[in-house]
Order: C-alpha cells, then sequence, then structure tokens
C-alpha cells in the first residue's frame, strides 16, 4: 500500500488526520496549493485523489465540514465528490480521514501529477478510488448542481443499480511511448491529418484519442469520447495556435461505461507524464 506512505511518488504528504478531528489537527494539512488524498478509516484503499488551486487546507476543512454537517446527500457544487463521499458514508458507515501535499506548479504541472497520482493508484491498487471519474455508490443517485434543486439519495429497491457504481476498468499495461501504434496495449490507427474530412474515419461511438503536433511529432492532447468522430470533428474545427495537427485513436469495445472511458485516459495521461514529467501542451488549457 505505497498510496498511504508519507512520500508516495515522491511528495511530501502530510499525516493522515480524521475528518471528525478538532480544528487545530489540522494544522498540519498544508496551507499551500496541491494535492490531497482521502481514505475511509481502518480500510486498505483509497476514497478519492484530488488537486487545488487553492490551499489544500481551505479546500479539505470545508469538505469534511459539508459531510460532517449534512443529513442530506450535499450537492452537486462547489465540491462534486461530495455526494460520492456521503453516499459510500451512508450506506457503508465509512469515517473519513484526508491527508495532504503542497505542489507549487502551474495549472498543468498540477493537475498532471494529479492524474499521474491516479495512475499510480491504479497500477498499485489494480481499480481506481471509489469517488474519482464519475464513480459513485451503485444504490445511491447523485444530487444535481444546487440551482437544478434535485437532492440526490438512495435507490429504491425496485431501482436498478446506478451504472456509475459499475466496475473499475483494469488499468492499461505501460508500454511503449506516445505515438508507437501499441502504446499502452493498445491498438492505435495510422495518424491523418485533423482536418473535417478525415474525422469520420474515427468512430461513431466510444473511444480514445491523441492529437499530434505534425511539425515537432509530439502528442499535445489526449482524449476520450462516447462519439470519437464527433469529437475530432469538434477539435478541427479550433485554431490550435496555427499549429497543423494530426490524430490518432483506438476504438473500444461496446458496452463502456463513461468511468471507464475516463480511467483508461487517465492511463494514457498519466503514463505520458511519468514519462516527461509534464502533461501534455494543450491537456488543461482554460481550466482553473
Amino acid at each position: 500500500m505505497a498510496y498511504f506512505d508519507p512520500d508516495w511518488c515522491s511528495l511530501p504528504w502530510s499525516p493522515w488526520i480524521p475528518f471528525t478531528a478538532e480544528r487545530y489537527a489540522f494544522r498540519d494539512i498544508p496551507r499551500e496549493a496541491g494535492l490531497y488524498r482521502i481514505r475511509p478509516v481502518g480500510k486498505d484503499f483509497l476514497m478519492y485523489i484530488g488537486e487545488t488551486r487553492r490551499p489544500v487546507h481551505e479546500r479539505l476543512s470545508e469538505l469534511r465540514l459539508v459531510l460532517n454537517r449534512a443529513g442530506k446527500m450535499p450537492w452537486n457544487d462547489p465540491y462534486t465528490v461530495a455526494p460520492s463521499l456521503w453516499a459510500w458514508q451512508d450506506a457503508e458507515g465509512f469515517a473519513y480521514e484526508c491527508s495532504g501535499a503542497p505542489l507549487d506548479a502551474a495549472i498543468n504541472g498540477r493537475k498532471g501529477m494529479e492524474r499521474f497520482l491516479l495512475y499510480r493508484y491504479r497500477q498499485e491498487r489494480g481499480e481506481s478510488p471509489l469517488c474519482n471519474f464519475g464513480r459513485f455508490h451503485p444504490r445511491y443517485r447523485r444530487s444535481t448542481n444546487r440551482k437544478e434543486n434535485l437532492r440526490g439519495g438512495k435507490l429504491e429497491a425496485s431501482h436498478k443499480d446506478n451504472p456509475a457504481g459499475g466496475p473499475s476498468y483494469p488499468p492499461l499495461s505501460p508500454t511503449g511511448k506516445p505515438g508507437d501504434p501499441d502504446w499502452m496495449g493498445l491498438s492505435w490507427s495510422n495518424s491523418e491529418p485533423l482536418a473535417p474530412e478525415k474525422t469520420s474515419l474515427a468512430p461513431a461511438g466510444p473511444g480514445l484519442y491523441v492529437l499530434i503536433d505534425a511539425g515537432s511529432q509530439e502528442v499535445i492532447y489526449i482524449g476520450q469520447s462516447g462519439n470519437c468522430a464527433d469529437r475530432l470533428l469538434d477539435h478541427s474545427r479550433k485554431s490550435w495556435d496555427g499549429k497543423e495537427l494530426a490524430f490518432s485513436f483506438h476504438g473500444v469495445e461496446k458496452p463502456v461505461l463513461p468511468h471507464q472511458l475516463k480511467e483508461r485516459e487517465n492511463d494514457l495521461i498519466g503514463h505520458f507524464f511519468e514519462l516527461y514529467r509534464k502533461a501534455p501542451e494543450y491537456q488543461f488549457r482554460n481550466q482553473g
């Protein structure tokens, strides 16, 4: 369980602090931007790995208050993980504790490290944290954002399971490098120019894709979609700072759950980060 260690992935993690601890106990949580991990007390797995541009101390303090005072499932905003943590807490009686690590990095570096941590956890554990990638308890429905005003909760016995409670997809094998035809054990198409008339070569169904700078041959973006052809068509209409781009894709067999596509996308981004110690150039543009 290296993912519990105080130096996991060479980061200076704080001690584990219970969500129920007195306020003064949270002084060990970093007061800088960075990363955090949440686990159930007494269990051997993680619930969530996250990042924040705000002080980690502030983020975790507010999240624990939301969970500790919630008699009902919290809204999906401002903390998208809160409904999922609440559902597992309500169903299984979990008590949570957390650990944080400061990271002085721009958005691409911080989010890239978050994806790398998720990738490493999946490699070590064989599955994703229970609350990342939109995963949810199978017998609960998620609250909407506060404005939409639809509170989540436990499903009636007659209702089918929430698909977001489906199994985690096994981690991809970290082989090759971005741009290889068999990168991460997948079968990638030959690259084609990112032009509207070429995007129909990709499946009108679920898959993974990469965008490649035609000049440098560097992968600048990694994505997933339930309809790869449509997503690539959207990408072909953007300027990309005047770069000439190409694309390559891997079609995914059906059926596939949304969180399973996101898990595979994350494995690709995490491996890219492992190789180059950065995220693809355009991966997190326009994200806060």
